[in-house]
C-alpha cells in the first residue's frame, strides 16, 4: 500500500439520479459537509466525455480525493488521486503496472474470496457491498454488516462498505470492521447536500 491515507467518506456519482452539469456544485457542497472521496462511475460515458467530467469533478472536489472507476488512463489524464477498479475490470496488478505509486487502487468486491484475492494483489482498499437493501440492486437482498466482518476476518487492507447504507447504519457496518462507507442517493438525492454530508461524516467519526 502506498503511504497515503485511505479516505473514509466516499460519493458515488450516478447521473441518473444527478446530471452531470449538477454534479461538481453538489460535490463541492459534500465535500464542505466532509466527503473526502469522490468517484466517477459512469462507465458508459465516451471517454471524451468522462475526461471532462474528470476534469470539472476534480476542481469542484478540492482537498477531497477523486477517483475514476474503471478508467485508469483518464484518471491519469486528470490528475485524480485514484482509480476504483470493477471485480472483473482490469486486475489490480496491470493497473498498478501503469501508475505505479502515484495513484490510490481500490477493487469492488461482492465476496471474501473477492476481497482476499485483491488484496493480495496490491489493492490499497476494497469497496464492499451491497450491504442493505438498495434501490441500485432491486430485489436482491442485503447482505447486512455480517458481511463487512466476514471480508475483515481475512482482507488487511480497508473495507469501505456500499450499499443502501444510511447514517444511522454506519455504527454497525464500523463495528463490523469497516473503515469507512460509500454513498450514493443518500447524498445525491439530498437537498441539502452539505447537511448530508456533515451527518455522515459524523457517524463515521464516532466508528
Amino acid at each position: 500500500m502506498i503511504a497515503t491515507a485511505i479516505p473514509r467518506l466516499h460519493l458515488v456519482s450516478d447521473r441518473r439520479l444527478c446530471d452531470l452539469s449538477a454534479l461538481p456544485t453538489v460535490i463541492e457542497r459534500a465535500v464542505a459537509g466532509g466527503v473526502d472521496a469522490v468517484h466517477l462511475r459512469e462507465k458508459d460515458l465516451p471517454a471524451g466525455e468522462l475526461v471532462e467530467a474528470a476534469r470539472a469533478l476534480r476542481l469542484a472536489a478540492g482537498d477531497a480525493s477523486l477517483f475514476v472507476n474503471d478508467r485508469v488512463d483518464v484518471a491519469l489524464i486528470s490528475g485524480a488521486q485514484g482509480v476504483q477498479l470493477g471485480e472483473s475490470g482490469i486486475s489490480v496488478r496491470d493497473a498498478r503496472s501503469l501508475i505505479g505509486d502515484r495513484q490510490l487502487i481500490g477493487r469492488s468486491v461482492h465476496d471474501v474470496e473477492g476481497a482476499r484475492r485483491a488484496a493480495e494483489d496490491g489493492a490499497d482498499f476494497v469497496i464492499a457491498g451491497h450491504v442493505y437493501e438498495t434501490a441500485s440492486k432491486a430485489g436482491q437482498a442485503g447482505r447486512g454488516p455480517q458481511f463487512i466482518a466476514s471480508i475483515a476476518a481475512v482482507c488487511p487492507v480497508p473495507i469501505i462498505a456500499i450499499g443502501g447504507i444510511t447514517p444511522e447504519h454506519v455504527a454497525e457496518v464500523m463495528a463490523a470492521g469497516a473503515h469507512g462507507v460509500a454513498v450514493i442517493s443518500g447524498i445525491l438525492q439530498s437537498n441539502d447536500p452539505a447537511r448530508a454530508a456533515e451527518r455522515y461524516a459524523e457517524a463515521v467519526a464516532k466508528g
